[in-house]
């Protein structure tokens, strides 16, 4: 059957605009269900770790299918890994924040109180980088806790400015929830956010992993 340029043409556009407002849909459905599972704090790790691997498709060139149940099976999937690392991150947060504490005490007026902040700040860095390759590693590979934490650091040490730049951007839409409209707020940040730690982190772990390994 023969059909005309401009028939062609049309059903492009059309199939088009139909990909762009699923897109759209599923990316509010995506902010919406994590600010949603964020409210019970218990479920902020599980529902973190489903927006990362509901994210995840977009940046590999794919459409997330079926994004409410795959939403769903990743909260299942990941729960306990995703909070063993929320535990650990808010330990060393806690462990930061009091070694900030204490030097105001003490001062860093002094050599070793220079150096004592110098190392802290360090760890604090590392802390952030850390994360900005880990929960993408938790989505993007089949891997026990013990090799996500430690690939997640080592990526962190060889990849920091990269991963800096990562997470600076990734502040951006965040940043922007706190002086827009509420409507804002529920439709972008979070999943902006994901998307982008997603999306950048994935170019430094598609460098080290081959295509069969992702999950």
């Amino acid at each position: 059957m023969i059909v005309a340029d401009g028939e062609q043409n049309g059903r492009s556009q059309q199939f088009d605009w139909m990909d762009v407002a699923n897109t759209i849909t599923t990316f509010i459905l995506f902010n919406g269900l994590w600010l949603f599972g964020a409210l019970f704090i218990v479920t902020l790790p599980a529902v973190t770790a489903a927006l990362f691997a509901g994210v995840a498709p977009w940046t590999r060139g794919q459409q997330p299918y079926r994004p409410l149940a795959t939403f769903g099976q990743a909260m299942r999937r990941y729960w306990l890994k995703a909070t063993v690392i929320v535990l650990l991150d808010l330990a060393a947060a806690g462990f930061i924040i009091l070694n900030l504490l204490i030097l105001r005490q003490m001062g860093t007026d002094h050599i070793m109180g220079i150096l004592a902040l110098s190392v802290t700040i360090l760890a604090a860095v590392l802390l952030i980088l850390s994360n900005v390759y880990l929960w993408p590693l938790l989505v993007t590979l089949d891997l026990p806790l013990r090799d996500l934490l430690k690939n997640g650091i080592r990526l962190g040490i060889l990849h920091p400015f990269w991963g800096l730049l990562v997470a600076g951007t990734a502040v951006i839409p965040l940043a922007l929830s706190l002086v827009l409209p509420g409507f804002f707020l529920l439709t972008v940040p979070f999943a902006a956010a994901a998307l982008i730690i997603q999306w950048g982190s994935g170019r430094i772990i598609r460098q080290y992993v081959s295509d069969d390994e992702i999950v």
